[in-house]
């Protein structure tokens, strides 16, 4: 989902390898829950609250494994005098990893207190005590930065190993983690000035001055649906059907994870299910044409509705099939989906004989980006339009490139 909007890269400053496998988990949720989607968001305000210290965090990726390799092997029994002096490598290793441990542990701590609540976010506030709380237990910072003798190590080791028994690091893990994610997505909203969204539970669906966050001087549009429920995108090739649709569903996804948008204002219902489908692929393996994995792709659509407000995207609907069964079951479906007031369905179509079935029913939002012909060149603004696209211009670039003259040329 997240590829096919080539949106994560935008959020993209994790520290780790482990921290990027928490980020792919954040944005491939499947399912939404608007009170996490609404914490998330008073988390990343208050990471925005406290970007300068975000800003200057810093991890090293081999220490993280390297601390967590040694809490994986760590055994307090083999620390002794013995192993001082028969294994002298061995015993110099785990007095190396300690301080690396004793480091991290007091950098983390000194980033956590830095933080300053401003009470945006009372919940995760607290969970900052409590691994505070975790943090001072190895009591890091009387040992940070000192010569420790070998009792000392010896007694920080035992705690650690105490912790470990008691699978207490795991909590802090993810946390650890987590951070490093939240950090990373709220660089991502500094860096493109993105805008938190709003949710209604009316069924109007407003956004404003949306854009593409990959086109580097973005043409926004706005868009706003109240009585209808389904939105037709129709016109040319190279309009920018697609640029569209995935700039709304990019606002529509975002929004839902908790992270700000690529709009100046955003005022959306809450979706149970989003489901985008730009890339459809036929599957050799499971004997599936395109056709059949588009109708799959529906039916998947269809059942979640029974249930669950969903939010949906079709790019060119059923073009795996020919004009004459598109055309029958394009119109079936779009009646079918009218039904559904709670959620909402965005498809692209070039079937103009739809036209006639389709604008008849105000639940129905046509529109089409703007394209005109002057002097017999093709112009696209890439402006939002209502309505169905009236030109046509396949014939025109093939006209255009040379293809008629080609075809028609006789030795």
């Amino acid at each position: 989902m997240t590829d096919t909007l080539g949106i994560l890269e935008h959020f993209n400053y994790v520290q780790t390898r482990k921290s990027k496998q928490y980020l792919l988990d954040f944005f491939n949720k499947d399912v939404y829950d608007i009170k996490q989607t609404l914490y998330t968001q008073e988390i990343l305000k208050l990471f925005l609250e406290n970007f300068n210290i975000i800003n200057s965090y810093k991890i090293n990726d081999n220490t993280i494994v390297t601390v967590q390799r040694f809490l994986d092997e760590i055994n307090v029994n083999n620390y002794n005098f013995i192993t001082r002096f028969r294994y002298r490598r061995y015993f110099k290793d785990i007095n190396t990893n300690l301080l690396l441990f004793i480091n991290l542990f007091y950098y983390f701590g000194t980033v956590l207190r830095s933080f300053i609540s401003l009470d945006i976010c009372i919940l995760y506030s607290t969970k900052i005590k409590d691994i505070l709380e975790f943090i001072d237990s190895f009591s890091v910072n009387n040992y940070y930065n000192k010569d420790l003798d070998f009792e000392k190590r010896k007694n920080i080791l035992k705690k650690i190993e105490i912790n470990i028994k008691n699978k207490n690091f795991e909590e802090f893990w993810i946390f650890f983690f987590m951070f490093d994610v939240y950090s990373s997505i709220s660089k991502g909203i500094k860096s493109q000035g993105l805008v938190f969204p709003y949710f209604n539970s009316s069924h109007d669906f407003v956004i404003e001055e949306f854009y593409h966050m990959d086109v580097l001087k973005p043409i926004k549009n706005s868009i706003k649906v109240e009585k209808s429920n389904t939105v037709i995108f129709t016109g040319a090739n190279m309009s920018g059907k697609s640029t569209a649709m995935k700039s709304i569903s990019s606002v529509v996804l975002l929004a839902h994870l908790g992270i700000a948008v690529p709009a100046t204002y955003c005022n959306i219902p809450f979706y149970d299910k989003i489901f985008l489908f730009f890339s459809v692929n036929d599957d050799i393996k499971k004997g599936h044409s395109f056709f059949v994995q588009e109708i799959i792709n529906l039916k998947k659509v269809l059942l979640e509705l029974k249930s669950k407000k969903c939010f949906a995207v079709f790019d060119e609907i059923f073009k795996g099939t020919n004009i004459n069964d598109a055309t029958a079951i394009t119109i079936n479906t779009i009646k079918g989906l009218n039904k559904f007031d709670e959620s909402l369905f965005v498809l692209s179509t070039h079937l103009n004989t739809i036209e006639d079935d389709v604008i008849v029913n105000e639940k129905n939002l046509v529109l089409n980006l703007e394209c005109f012909l002057e002097n017999e060149n093709l112009l696209f603004t890439y402006k939002l339009k209502k309505g169905w696209a009236k030109i046509e211009v396949g014939k025109i670039l093939f006209e255009k490139y040379g293809l008629k003259d080609l075809l028609n040329f006789s030795k």
